[in-house]
């Protein structure tokens, strides 16, 4: 057991230094970290509307940018690994072929959780800016300064990162499990962003199916079953927008998000590891 995590840690790590060093993903962080701090100039909106366009606009560039990172680092992986030849020889040594695809989800996924962490400083330390500004302004009552303090430093925003990252880390799951199966990355890319709108829009499918006719309806009922059990649901991660926009989303639903998250994470791990031990490289 202690040699398997030594094997998959190291693989994640050399995975983790090699993303790192990509140009393309220093190019996306740092153009997300200059949006984000480019709107500090919206200034013509009330304290209020200037948090919330600064918290919409900070988290879209969080999920835009871990998405493109997570799309271009996960169809790279195995298919990368596979054209340079490079794979047979981490394959020739004590190494399985799972320990090799768990290896490199985890390396990916530190290294998305290194950008969220980072770009979501990013945004607290714009709001924290912000509010600094507000409270500088003369003939400021108590009330309206606590009311400023509440918006910039809101500690839901946790939550948002939490499902942020947890969202990223399902969509390289995806990336991941196409790449055992696939030598594209075009192809990877693809059948990953396919899955992604199928997610958000199941819902509202799934609701307007619902309303055929009794002829159709058990035919209908099997189709459904089979995308809700294959596809993960992304509408579930609307509850970012929700505490964005100020509303009250209590720990346990955040929590029991995270948790299918990872449920969903580990069949299509188990998946991958399946699919790349049956694959003649």
């Amino acid at each position: 057991m202690i040699g398997c995590l030594r094997r998959i840690s190291a693989v994640a790590g050399n995975t983790f230094l090699e993303a790192v060093r990509q140009k393309v993903f220093a190019v996306l962080l740092v153009f997300a970290l200059v949006l984000i701090g480019g709107a500090n100039y919206f200034t013509e909106f009330s304290f209020q509307e200037q948090f919330k366009f600064l918290k919409d606009l900070g988290y879209a560039a969080i999920s835009l940018t871990g998405l493109l990172v997570g799309l271009l680092g996960a169809a790279q992986l195995i298919p990368g690994e596979i054209e340079k030849r490079t794979i047979l020889t981490a394959l020739c040594r004590p190494l399985r072929r799972w320990e090799f695809v768990v290896g490199k989800y985890f390396g990916l996924t530190a290294y998305l959780a290194l950008m969220v962490v980072v770009m979501a400083l990013a945004v607290w330390g714009v709001l924290g800016w912000k509010e600094g500004q507000f409270l500088r302004a003369e003939g400021l009552d108590p009330e309206a300064a606590a009311a400023i303090r509440a918006e910039a430093m809101d500690p839901r925003l946790l939550q948002a990162v939490l499902l942020v990252g947890a969202k990223l880390a399902v969509v390289a799951a995806l990336a991941v499990f196409f790449s055992t199966i696939a030598t594209s990355t075009t192809f990877v890319m693809a059948m990953t962003l396919l899955v992604y709108l199928i997610g958000h829009l199941q819902s509202v499918a799934r609701e307007q199916w619902l309303e055929a006719g009794e002829v159709s309806r058990w035919t209908v009922r099997i189709f459904l079953a089979v995308v809700a059990l294959l596809v993960p649901d992304f509408n579930l991660y609307n509850l970012i927008d929700e505490i964005v926009a100020g509303n009250v989303v209590v720990w346990r639903t955040t929590l029991e998000v995270v948790g299918y998250s990872g449920v969903y994470i580990g069949v299509l791990l188990a998946a991958a590891a399946c699919m790349f031990e049956g694959r003649d490289i």
